[in-house]
C-alpha cells in the first residue's frame, strides 16, 4: 500500500536574530526544517490541550449537585470491576501473555 503524500506548504518567519543563531549553532542544518516542525506540532498541542483543559473546567464548574452526585456513584460502582481488571493485567507478562501457573 503506497504512503500517502504530505502536502507541505513554504512559510516564511521572521525571528530575532539572535534566537536564529542560537538555533543555527546548535541544530543541523539538514534537521532545521524537521526540528522547528516538531516544535510547532508540541506547542500547538499543547495550546489545544490547555484549551480542552479549560472547557472541562467550564463544563464541571456549571454541573448541578445532583450531576456530580451521580458521577461519583458511577464511579464508586465501577472501582470493584477496575480493581479486579487491574489486578489480571498485574498477572500478564509484558508481552501480553498469562504467565504459567
Amino acid at each position: 500500500m503506497p504512503a500517502t503524500r504530505r502536502q507541505y506548504e513554504v512559510v516564511s518567519v521572521s525571528l530575532p536574530r539572535e534566537l536564529v543563531r542560537r538555533a543555527n549553532a546548535v541544530i543541523p542544518k539538514a534537521r532545521r526544517s524537521r526540528v522547528i516542525t516538531h516544535m510547532l506540532t508540541s506547542f500547538l498541542g499543547s495550546v489545544e490541550r490547555k484549551q480542552m483543559e479549560r472547557a472541562y473546567e467550564t463544563y464541571y464548574s456549571q454541573r448541578s449537585g445532583r450531576d456530580a452526585k451521580e458521577e461519583r456513584d458511577l464511579l464508586a460502582d465501577w472501582k470493584l470491576a477496575d480493581d479486579e481488571a487491574w489486578a489480571i493485567l498485574e498477572k500478564d507478562d509484558p508481552n501480553g501473555r498469562r504467565k504459567a501457573r
